[in-house]
């Protein structure tokens, strides 16, 4: 008779460790991606909202930390514009003779919200042209599980990171480097990537042409082109979009005004 193998057993201990890494940052990431793709819209803004922070930390702190190189992207079309800000010194003088006034202050205020409101709309003309060209059209075409806007967005994001570690935006961040540079962010430039963001998640449903994967460009015809179609939760998003872009660009030019004006 042949003797029993005894083999050392596990501790209970290590097996409780290994579910719990397994549960842990693994599992995070899993429940993220998979976020990205749920049918809800809604449980798809947590998983953008969490992907492209992740992104957006990791870039800011490597380009903050790692690689400090100030102005680097202050070339880039995320810092240059389509339509190149600029003040419009007459605005004041015009309204005041308009209405009659030659009131200091009211000169003051017609040219600084003047400014305001022709900035905002160029602002938010120059960022519906890269919401067009990047988000809708790029929402036509699916690799896999990924939109090329996905793809975008997750380089937008990158980029964004990059422009906040390398202080390469126009506007001043203070002395405190590192606090100056997020607090930046948090007065425009969150609002504009949060708006991208809403844009692409109520628009995936775009997908006209799928390849199977980025091996087999086999592409295939998943709608018709045209009309385009939303569900209440999608026409939803799509709207407070459209309206945190508007946001986004009243503050940008809020605050090229507030440093430029004088």
């Amino acid at each position: 008779m042949k003797p029993l193998s005894t083999k050392p057993s596990k501790p209970a201990g290590a097996k409780f460790e290994k579910k719990q890494a397994s549960k842990g940052f693994a599992g995070f990431c899993k429940k993220t991606y998979n976020l990205l793709f749920n049918d809800d819209v809604y449980l798809r803004i947590c998983g953008f909202l969490i992907f492209g922070l992740i992104l957006f930390f990791a870039s800011w702190a490597f380009f903050t930390f790692i690689y400090n190189k100030v102005n680097l992207l202050e070339n880039s079309f995320m810092v240059q514009k389509l339509f190149k800000p600029d003040i419009m010194k007459g605005i004041g003088p015009w309204a005041a003779k308009l209405f009659g006034s030659t009131n200091a202050d009211v000169i003051k205020n017609f040219g600084i919200w003047g400014n305001v409101i022709l900035l905002t709309l160029e602002n938010f003309a120059n960022n519906l042209i890269f919401v067009i060209i990047f988000i809708f059209i790029l929402n036509f075409f699916r690799v896999g599980r990924w939109n090329l806007s996905m793809i975008y967005f997750a380089l937008y994001s990158i980029m964004w990171g990059a422009v906040m570690g390398t202080l390469s935006l126009p506007f001043p961040t203070g002395t405190n480097r590192v606090l100056g540079s997020l607090i930046l962010f948090a007065r425009y430039g969150l609002w504009v990537w949060f708006s991208y963001l809403l844009l692409i998640v109520s628009t995936t449903q775009f997908t006209w042409m799928a390849a199977p994967s980025g091996l087999d460009w086999n592409w295939e015809k998943k709608r018709k082109f045209w009309p385009l179609s939303f569900t209440p939760d999608q026409r939803e998003v799509f709207i407070y979009g459209l309206l945190f872009l508007l946001a986004s660009s009243f503050a940008e030019a809020r605050i090229f005004v507030h440093y430029n004006f004088f």
